[in-house]
């Protein structure tokens, strides 16, 4: 399956829009970006967790992957992560229900695929792989 599909998903449930629809799309947009991610570094040489902790890996190594724009998409990778735990598992939250941050989330996401797909053939895709390598030998004591 094409993660992308999930994106594409997020933004027709604004059609239909409903509280319900507001948080799916929120937590569509969020495993778009997840999963791209996640196709991106695995293409990169990178393995991921699949379960709770590939989350949190797949943040770490964008934001450490030297390069500013794949960085910044690792914030708000978590951030949208921490607005899809609002949206499934915290009700009385409305702000995720509001239009206005709804498409404001559907729209970074996409622009955060558009800067992972770039980076995937791009001349940059080098410098990410040796920066997020050099950071993981750091982060395990072997360098």
């Amino acid at each position: 399956m094409n993660p992308r599909d999930f994106h594409r998903l997020a933004a027709r449930l604004m059609t239909d829009f409903s509280p319900a629809a507001a948080r799916t799309a929120i937590s569509q947009a969020y495993y778009a970006s997840y999963n791209v991610a996640v196709e991106t570094l695995t293409e990169m040489g990178f393995r991921v967790s699949r379960g709770p902790a590939g989350h949190g890996e797949v943040q770490n190594r964008l934001l450490s992957s030297g390069d500013t724009e794949v960085m910044r998409v690792g914030s708000q990778l978590a951030d949208l992560h921490r607005r899809r735990i609002q949206a499934d598992y915290r009700l009385d939250n409305v702000d995720v229900e509001r239009l206005k941050t709804v498409r404001a989330l559907i729209e970074q996401a996409g622009k955060m695929i558009n800067i992972l797909d770039a980076c995937r053939t791009d001349p940059r895709r080098n410098h990410i792989i040796v920066s997020i390598q050099d950071w993981e030998r750091k982060v395990s004591g072997q360098g």
